[in-house]
């Protein structure tokens, strides 16, 4: 996928920095300002560029499609829509009445216009929608027709992601058609961005359910601490989100232990120990068994997460669409790991194993800068299975030798969380499964030419067919023990009590504010 790799957020003095300058600002907030934290600054939302954070375009920016609650497909700019029954065109009713905050109408050209920017275009060749696209027709004043090569059967899903499948004001580029302003027909409009804040303020000609507030404030805080105390202090109404601003499970502990408001929703990714195809001794199947065996779940989410992760043993959490039945979540059993082990040919002596001569060690690679509290969890793993006899070394590395040793498979465990939310199953599955797919820095949770070829089948089929064959695909990770699922963290937000009905969007890469009141 295009450089969806994981979060790679700023720390250090800006948040002092934003700290001492918020009694001033905050003197003059009126009761309808909401301000939530940023980890790092919005950028210019070019919804063609890989250069903003993913979590402030939807605020501005509608889709086709809206992706609702457990993945349910609801209308967006789009009212109705219909795939053909050889599933290589769709036909999409648009929104009418509808226009651009600078005035421009929404309508069919201006649809047309957006998607071929995008669609067909090399840069943009990783969305399936893009890669098989052949033309758009234009059927009406508010009807259009996307034709493609072949089918896509999550095509749908894909019009719900982030970006470029946004819509920009035709009205918006320059003579070049580089994006010059982020002007889109979402309930929020942008006043001003810098590197510490971007300024929206609502509206009012919205088509859709209008915000209750009429200020968004976004301020950067890269800074977890530095964001608690302003929330602490009432100078910040909302932190948290995995792509806003993190929250930890500890800080959000503590933070309900002194009576603020902590938000926790079920979460759709999942933080997999991944196998490198490339280990001699994970090859083995009875060690990845025994590591399944080893290791205790339920522990991790309660001691880790502070109780704010769910334990999985399965790819994908079940509130993602076509996620596949779900699998008991073994318990930890030493004996049954041990047994695994003899009965494949390791042989125990005193605490250690080996077979071959060679020992039971493994490197565990894990990386702070790209998975902040991935160290933790590797060292508690690490004490879990050396109570089974293997040899666990935690390697801690940065984040450049991180994206490079992970993608060369040069270690023996590391971890891989899922996308999430709007782009499973289809994102994990064809980026992270597939060998012949260049994932960047992201690397391969696990590869093999049998597992290939069954992904591959997957995401080309549709309706039924998709379902099963997306059946078989977890089936076959799950009898090989190809990977090792561990938790799915829960969305964690905090906020002040000033904020009334507080809730969250369907997925992490939304920003939350519809229903929200604030006290005077």
């Amino acid at each position: 996928m295009d450089k969806l790799h994981r979060r790679d957020f700023l720390a250090g003095s800006a948040g002092l920095a934003f700290l001492a300058g918020l009694p001033r600002l905050a003197i003059a907030e009126a009761h309808n300002v909401l301000k939530i934290a940023i980890a790092s600054e919005t950028g210019d939302l070019d919804l063609l560029q890989n250069v903003s954070s993913l979590s402030s375009y939807t605020v501005v920016f509608d889709a086709l499609i809206q992706y609702g609650p457990d993945g349910k497909l609801e209308p967006g700019l789009a009212t109705k829509w219909t795939v053909a029954e050889d599933q290589k065109s769709i036909a999409f009713d648009l929104r009418e009445g509808v226009s651009f905050s600078d005035g421009t109408p929404f309508d069919s050209a201006a649809a047309e216009w957006n998607l071929r920017r995008w669609m067909g275009v090399a840069d943009f060749s990783w969305i399936g929608v893009s890669d098989a696209f052949d033309t758009v027709a234009v059927d009406g004043p508010n009807k259009i027709t996307v034709k493609l090569k072949r089918p896509v059967p999550a095509a749908l899903l894909e019009l719900t992601i982030v970006r470029p499948v946004r819509f920009l004001s035709p009205k918006a580029v320059d003579a070049s058609g580089k994006q010059k302003a982020p002007i889109g027909t979402g309930p929020w409009i942008v006043e001003k961005y810098d590197a510490s804040e971007t300024i929206l303020v609502r509206n009012d000609k919205y088509w859709g359910e209008k915000p209750q507030i009429e200020r968004l404030e976004l301020k950067v805080v890269p800074d977890e601490l530095a964001r608690a105390n302003a929330l602490r202090s009432g100078d910040l109404d909302v932190i948290g989100g995995d792509w806003v601003a993190t929250l930890s499970p500890r800080r959000a502990k503590a933070l309900k232990s002194e009576g603020m408001e902590v938000f926790a929703a079920p979460g759709t990714a999942t933080l997999i120990v991944g196998f490198s195809p490339k280990s001699k001794n994970v090859a083995d199947k009875a060690v990845r068994q025994a590591v399944n065996l080893g290791i205790d779940r339920a522990a991790v989410a309660k001691v880790l997460f502070e109780g704010y992760a769910d334990p999985i043993n399965d790819v994908f959490p079940a509130n993602v669409p076509s996620s596949g039945k779900r699998h008991e979540i073994p318990a930890r059993d030493v004996a049954k790991a041990q047994k695994a082990l003899t009965e494949a040919g390791w042989a125990q002596s005193g605490a250690a194993w080996s077979k071959d001569g060679a020992p039971l060690a493994l490197d565990f690679l894990v990386s702070e800068e790209s998975l902040p509290g991935s160290r933790r969890i590797a060292e508690m793993l690490q004490a879990q299975l050396r109570e089974v006899g293997f040899d666990v070394k935690v390697s801690s590395v940065d984040n450049a030798t991180m994206h490079e040793r992970r993608p060369a498979f040069d270690y023996d465990l590391t971890f891989f969380p899922t996308y999430g939310a709007p782009y499973d199953p289809h994102g994990t599955l064809g980026n992270a499964f597939v060998s012949t797919v260049d994932s960047g820095p992201d690397g391969k949770i696990y590869v093999a030419d049998a597992l290939d070829a069954m992904v591959k089948a997957a995401l080309d089929a549709g309706g039924a067919e998709r379902e099963t064959k997306l059946q078989a695909v977890y089936d076959w990770l799950y009898d090989n023990a190809a990977v090792c699922p561990l938790v799915v963290a829960q969305r964690l937000w905090a906020h002040s009590k000033r904020v009334q009905n507080f809730s969250l969007p369907a997925t992490d890469y939304d920003l939350p504010f519809q229903g929200i009141s604030l006290k005077a």
